[in-house]
Order: C-alpha cells, then structure tokens, then sequence
C-alpha cells in the first residue's frame, strides 16, 4: 500500500498568492499550477489512450500515483469546464475527439444515473466524469488512506449529483461516507484555508442534498475554527432618494476575533480577478445601495476569499432553512450586499452572489427588471471567452455553488416567465430541453397540444423515461408511465412516480400511494414524492405509512410546517401524544402565525398537561383569531393548572410562575370576553385574595343574568344564580379581615355594597317570580341568601357611619 504522500496542492485551491516556487519540486504540479491552459483537447485524447491501454492498471509506486492524479485531474477540469463554468470554445474539439475513441455520450449517461435518476440531457462529455470516476476508484484502492482522494470522492459526488435531474440517495450515502472520512481529520491539512475550505465543501454538500441543520452544524464549527462571527446589525439609514427620516437598516458585522491576518486578502488570492459588478439600478425613487448615516457603515468590509466564501454558504444555508417571504429575502439582504461590492474575490462567489440577488429581486416591482437583466449578463458571462481564464473561474470554485450552465438558464426562464415574457422563455426551454417547463409555457399561451407534439418528436429521437413521463402528463394517458417503466427496465422512481401522480390527482390515494412507495425505494430523496405518500396515507387512514413518511420528509425538508402538522395528526390517531406534542413545536417554528397549528397545538398540550405551552397556545390564538373563546379548554386549562400547583412534585417557583401565567391569560380573557360568565367564574378560581374572587363571582352572576335573560323562571337557571351571590357574599364578608396590604378599607367597602346590590338584585328578581313549589333546597338557599343580604345592609351601613364620623 502507498504512503498517503501526494501534495495537497493537488486540491487545486488556485489562488494569486501562491507563488510557483513555494510549490513542491513536482513537475506535474508546478505545470498544473502555472500554464495557462489547465487542458487541450490533443492532452486529453493521449491521457484517455493511456488510460484505455491500463484500465487494469495497479499502482506500484508513488510515482505511478501522481501521474494519474494528473491525467485525472485534466479530465475533471475539461468537464467542469465544458459543463459548469465555461467558457465552451473547446467543447466542440472534445466532442469529436470522444466520437473519434468511439466513447458514446449515451453510454456514458447511462453509466452515470443513480438511484434510477437520469442525468439532464444538457450533460456535455459525460463520458470525461466516467473515466475520472473510474481513475479515483483506482486511486482510491492504492491509496485508501489518502485525504486528497478522499476530497476529489467528495467534490465528484457533489459534480455528479449537480447534473441529475433529481436528487440520488445512493450518491447522499456516498457522500456521508466521504464526510465521516474527511472531517475529523481537518488537521491532515497544513494550511488553514484548506481546512476552511474543506468545512464549506461539507457544507455546501450537505446544502445540496437539503440537509440545511447539518449545513449549519459545519459553518459553525467553521466559524469557531477560523474565530469569526456573522452579526447582522440594524443602523440607520436611508433606502430611498427623497425619504426624509433615517430608519433601521440591516447591515452584516463580519467580526473576526485573531489579531494574527491567518488568512490571505483578497487582493493578493484573486489580485488579477477582474469581477463584474451588480447593474445599475436607475430608479428615480430607491437609491443604488441603503445610505447609512454614520458615513463609516457605508464602506464595505474587505474580506478575505474565504470568508466571502463563508458569508455565500451562510446566506445559501439560511435560504434553505426559512421560509421563502418577503421578510426572509430582506434578512438575506445584508449578506448579498456584502458580497455584491467587494473590491477582490473569487469570480464564482460573485457569479453565485449575482444570481442569488436576482432571486431575491425578482420579487419587488423597482427591481424586477434589474433581475432579469443581471441573470441574462450571469448566463452571458459563461460564454465569455476573452474575459476570464479556467483558472480564475475555478478559483475557490469548488467551495462556492458550482452551478451546470442550464440551472442559471432556467432561473433565466423563471424570471422571463415571471414578467409575462413568455415566448422568449419558451425559445429558452426549448434550447436547453427543459421539457417541463415546455409544457407550462404552451400551458401559459392557450397550445397545450403544441407540447405533446414536440415531446413525440424528440421521442422519436432520442426516448428517455422523463420524456414518456411528460407525454403522459401532456395527454393524461396512464400507458406513458407503464412504458416509461419498461424502458427504465423497472429502475426508474420517476417513472413510477409519475405514474403515481396520475392517481394522486383523481384522488385514487390507494393506487397512488402502491406507486409512490416503489418509487421510494428506489430513491429515498424525492420531496414531494415523500409527501404526496404521507398525504394520501393520511387519506386511507393509515397512520403508521404516514408517520413513516412523513418523517422521511421532514428530514429533508425541515421547514414545512404542514408535513410537521400532518406528522403530529398521524401520531395522535396512533395514540402518540407526547410525540405530537413535540412535533407541534416543530411546526410552529416553521410558521409561528399559522392559526391551525397553533389550536393543534393547544389540543395537544392540554391532552398531554404541558399547561405552560397550552396557555401560551390559547393568549396566541387569541392574538391570530377575533374573538377566540373555547369554552371547555379554557375550563380544562385552569383546572389542569390548578391541580399541578397542588401537587407534591411542583416546586415553589414552577408554582408561582404557573399562577403568575395563569392570571395574566384570564386577566386577558376577562378584558376580551367581559359578557361571558364562565370567563369570570374561572377568573374566580384563579383569584389571589377573598375580595378579588368575590369582585369576579359578582360579575359573573350581572353577565350571567344579563345572558339568560329568562333566568328567573327556570330552575337549574335560578339555582347557578343564587349560589354565584351565595358564594360572593361569603367571600365579601371574608374580605373584611381577610385582604391584601394593596385592598384599602375603602376597597372592601365598595366590594361589600357591589355585592349587597347583586344579592338583592337576585332576590327582587325571584321574589317577583313567587316561591318554587315542592323546591326545599331552592327555599332554603333563597333563605340563606335573605340572611346574607341583611348581614352586607348592616355591615355596610356601619363601616359607612363609622367613615362619616
């Protein structure tokens, strides 16, 4: 076995500030690093010979090793080129040279598929990333060990992953490995902006496979690693030309904590790098850029490479984990500023940071048009020729969102179709062969039959599974799935998946869900897939298939709150409240002001007596929904709390601070719901001293009587009126030695003659009605209370005199 002794300089991190002579006395290397070229096309076909004549090879020696990392290295760049960054003079070449090997692009394709996902019939030279896949695979047996290789596993994971179609979870379990390899081994880097770098690979791998938590876990051990802090602060500032006072601004504190510069500037990384700028706005309204008032926040942090780097994978994480509004796009914001008026940097985080702010635009009617203009020079820019070199187009590209030329061109197609050009959109679709969204732009101008026609000819050209798939959808024939299966040799979770969807939308859920589970198996990493299954598991009503896919959504998309919703309704049908209740939580962190998850909430949290979060679901709910009263929660929320306050095993604090919520909720239901008796009486219970719960019971029985207007002559009617008064009275009179240090003499006085009046109140009312016959109990309490009320007269009458003297 070899020693791991290959040059991490391998990694091709190219930057400016590594000079030629502080390189290893590699041949290889220092040619890779300086000539202008990185590869030609003559270089290629002799590396791929050589490679055909040793397929088989062994590697024996070090030597032996570094030479194929070499001619691997070469092929690697000639894809990404031809496919990611550009510019594509030479695709042409390569093409024909690969006919001349008799290398056949279909074969190659169907070679590289995973999981049953086809590659996007965009792919150039596919069969270059075939044979540098199979180049690592000896590498890697010869040098098993080796964290070079292993970091050109990771980056080929993620190329080949960019250009499928959908995501591939055999290639995420590939990917988890290389991971679990890589990073605990940071310190097999020397330098620190490599291990930086291989962090913010990790992340952006995690990203892509929408894995946003983890994403977040690495970019902050990176943050910790390199002593940075991200802080968004607001300051004031201007946004418009004519706004006249200063209003909070959100601007981005990039806070780095060494003294030591550990890091190279930008101006020495990408010195040469002649970056293209964010277009102007000319709006006679907003200003080009927020004006701040302090004239120092105006100038713009000069960050080193790979913090710019950092800052694009934490606003590409935060993208991914919050939800896509307004509100999200404007705490984007100051992350893109950023980026956007740096000096000196890498060209693809600028490229990534334009396209980024075109998404963000694209939704504001002063900068809609500035978004499609810019995406339209983003698309250009891949085919410059002139401009910029392989090498500064690679320059920390590995690390900042490498995107295939036809994922830029259908944001392109998004923002065109956004602003009603849809013809032009179309003549872009059709260039690029996105069939779906084809059919949308005939959809859109009224010549639906147009798309199935365009899709039989390029059937007959060339048949793929998404292209039988789409002709099904086109003329909503369930036979293009089954052929679409067949073709696939029954390895295809689109095909199925389609076929599924055909159910799904006549809301067949059970032939659905048999299709969507044999597309899952297939490929566990299809969104919507997972939640179509869910959904119509919840329509059979079976609840175990729904949590279990549910589940499987949710790890892949933490920020829906519906999935987390459905996922907790599931659990409850199988008697998991507990588990909902946690769930709930989760949903609501998604979407605090959705008012459905907040009253699941609630329900759930009184089943499960966690009455902190049921109180703080009901005052929400009161907030979200006019007028909101549940009688019977709020009745079972009082009780609940009033028993945990009793028991053994609450302490003290918990107590009062359950006593201290619990009186706030009421103290706002009785403000809201003052008609309402039942809000009073439990006010009642919640009351602190004599005279506060005798205040509230008088209230009661005048919202009470005022509510059954008819009270009087009905006896179970009669009965809760006189026990309300009864009960009042012996709180009052209570009160008088009984009361707080902050309830005057004065206070109870007034509370004694409030009830006096209520007690005599009830008793004209009854006596009008004349006596209950064959009622004792009536008789005896209508008695009592006479007694009562004669007690408050008197003692009212001599706290009053005694006042007067």
């Amino acid at each position: 076995m070899l020693e791991d002794s290959l040059s991490e300089y391998f990694l091709c991190n190219f930057n400016d500030a590594q000079h030629i002579e502080d390189l290893p006395a590699d041949e290889r290397l220092q040619k890779l690093w300086s000539s202008q070229e990185l590869w030609s096309v003559d270089e290629l076909q002799t590396i791929i010979k050589r490679w055909q004549g040793n397929d088989q090879l062994e590697l024996t020696g070090i030597e032996q090793a570094t030479e194929l990392l070499n001619d691997f290295l070469q092929l690697i760049f000639a894809f990404v080129q031809n496919n990611f960054t550009g510019p594509f003079d030479k695709l042409e070449g390569c093409t024909e040279m690969l006919k001349d090997l008799k290398l056949e692009q279909s074969e190659a394709m169907e070679q590289l598929k995973a999981s049953g996902e086809e590659l996007n019939p965009n792919v150039k030279t596919a069969q270059l990333l075939l044979i540098a896949k199979q180049m690592l695979k000896t590498l890697s047996a010869a040098q098993p060990a080796s964290k070079v290789i292993w970091w050109w596993r990771l980056r080929l994971v993620c190329l080949q992953q960019h250009i499928l179609d959908d995501l591939a979870s055999a290639l995420y379990e590939e990917f988890k490995l290389a991971a679990a390899e890589l990073r605990p081994h940071l310190s097999a880097f020397a330098q620190l902006e490599l291990q930086a770098l291989l962090l913010l690979e990790l992340a952006n791998g995690y990203l892509q496979f929408h894995r946003s938590d983890l994403a977040a876990e690495v970019l902050d051990e990176l943050c910790a690693h390199l002593q940075v802090e991200l802080n968004v602060e607001g300051l004031l500032g201007l946004r418009t030309k004519f706004q006249q006072k200063a209003l909070p601004q959100l601007c981005l504190k990039v806070d780095q904590k060494s003294s030591e510069e550990t890091l190279p500037k930008a101006e020495f990384s990408n010195a040469t790098t002649s970056l293209p700028h964010l277009l102007l706005l000319e709006d006679d309204t907003r200003l080009e850029r927020i004006r701040f008032i302090d004239p120092k926040d105006n100038e713009v942090m000069t960050l080193p490479s790979v913090l710019q780097v950092l800052v694009l994978a934490k606003v590409k994480q935060l993208k991914r984990s919050q939800p896509k509004d307004r509100l999200a796009d404007e705490q984007l914001e100051p992350y893109t500023r950023t980026l956007l008026y740096q000096q000196h940097g890498p060209l693809q985080v600028r490229q990534s940071a334009l396209l980024l702010n075109c998404i963000q635009e694209s939704n504001q009617r002063r900068t809609v048009e500035r978004s499609w203009k810019q995406c339209e020079e983003c698309v250009k820019l891949l085919d410059n020729v002139e401009k910029y070199t392989l090498r500064e187009r690679l320059s920390y590209g590995f690390a900042s969102f490498l995107q295939p030329k036809w994922q830029v061109q259908l944001q392109l197609v998004d923002l065109l179709r956004s602003l009603g050009m849809t013809k032009t959109a179309l003549d872009v679709c059709l260039q690029i062969q996105a069939w779906q969204q084809v059919i949308e732009c005939y959809t859109s101008l009224e010549l639906r039959h147009k798309a199935a026609e365009i899709i039989r000819q390029e059937l007959e050209k060339q048949p793929t599974v998404l292209l039988y798939c789409l002709l099904g959808d086109a003329v909503d024939d369930p036979q293009c799935y089954e052929q679409a299966w067949e073709y696939s040799k029954h390895t295809s979770g689109k095909a199925q998946a389609y076929w599924g969807n055909y159910f799904y939308r006549r809301a067949e859920y059970a032939a659905a869900i048999d299709h969507y589970e044999l597309s899952l198996e297939i490929n566990a990493l299809q969104e919507p897939i997972l939640l179509r299954c869910g959904y119509s598991a919840i329509q059979l009503e079976r609840w175990a298939t729904a949590v279990k896919w549910y589940l499987g959504y949710t790890h892949l998309e933490p920020n829906g709150f519906e999935s987390w919703n459905n996922l907790a309704k599931a659990l409850i049908k199988l008697g998991d409240k507990e588990r909902a209740h946690r769930l709930l939580g989760e949903a609501l962190k998604c979407n605090y002001n959705n008012w459905k998850v907040w009253e699941n909430y609630l329900l759930v949290s009184v089943d499960t007596n966690h009455w902190e979060d049921a109180m703080r679901a009901y005052q929400q709910l009161g907030q979200l929904k006019q007028h909101f009263l549940d009688e019977e929660v709020l009745t079972r929320i009082v009780y609940g709390v009033a028993r945990q306050m009793e028991s053994e095993s609450t302490s003290q604090a918990m107590s009062s601070s359950l006593r201290r919520r619990l009186t706030q909720m009421m103290g706002h239901q009785c403000i809201q719901h003052g008609n309402e008796p039942l809000v009073w009486e439990l006010a009642a219970l919640v009351a602190a001293t004599p005279m506060k719960k005798a205040e509230r019971l008088v209230k009661c029985y005048r919202a009470y009587t005022a509510k059954e207007l008819n009270w009087a002559s009905q006896p179970a009617h009669a009965k809760k009126a006189l026990n309300l008064c009864l009960e009042a009275a012996e709180l009052s009179i209570a009160a008088i030695k009984d009361h707080a240090a902050d309830e005057s003499e004065t206070m109870v006085t007034s509370q004694l003659n409030s009830c006096r009046l209520a007690t005599t109140s009830c008793l004209n009312a009854l006596g009008s009605r004349g006596p209950v016959s064959g009622n004792k109990e009536h008789a005896d309490q209508m008695q009592l209370l006479e007694q009562q009320n004669k007690q408050l007269a008197n003692i009212v009458s001599q706290r009053m005199n005694f006042k007067s003297m």
